[in-house]
Formats: structure tokens, sequence, C-alpha cells
């Protein structure tokens, strides 16, 4: 069954964890499976915050379970969680 999107009056929808994921793993450049902060701000820009850095610093804080300054693999449902509640969102064109 398919996933309902609640898109709001202003044609504005949540960004969905799974896409959030693919995001993060997108931006893991140098392929180890794990993100480090540069890579974490690329991201965040890359969702239009306006603060990328800071949310990068932030992210990190929620996530980082081991305190390595990274995020991995067994961290990355933390991160995804932390973020989905920060509200990025995807805007539909009518």
């Amino acid at each position: 069954m398919g996933r309902l999107t609640v898109i709001d009056s202003k044609g504005v929808a949540p960004l969905p964890e799974d896409q959030l994921r693919n995001t993060f793993k997108k931006f893991d450049t140098d392929n180890d499976n794990q993100l480090s902060i540069e890579e974490l701000t690329k991201a965040f820009k890359s969702l239009g915050s306006r603060f990328p850095v800071y949310r990068a610093d932030r992210s990190l804080l929620h996530a980082d379970a081991n305190n390595d300054g990274f995020v991995n693999e067994e961290e990355m449902n933390e991160l995804v969680k932390y973020v989905a509640g920060l509200g990025f969102t995807v805007r539909r064109n009518p």
C-alpha cells in the first residue's frame, strides 16, 4: 500500500524519513559508511537549511552515540528521527 503524503494549503509536504536517509547517504562522498561534520554540513545545505553548520553540529550531538565525531550506519536512525522533527519540507507546485 502506498504512503499518504499530506500537503498543506501552501503546497508543502514534510520530507519522508526514507528520503532523508537517502539524502544523507548521498553525501557520504568517501563511501566509508559514516558521515563527517563536513558531509553533514553539505547535506543540510542541500536540504535548504539556513544554518547548515549549526544543524550539522546539533545532529552530531543527537546521533553520535559513541562520540567519535561521525554518524555511522547504526546511528543513522537517530539522525533521521532528529532531522524529521526539524520540519524540512518539499514544496509541490500546483
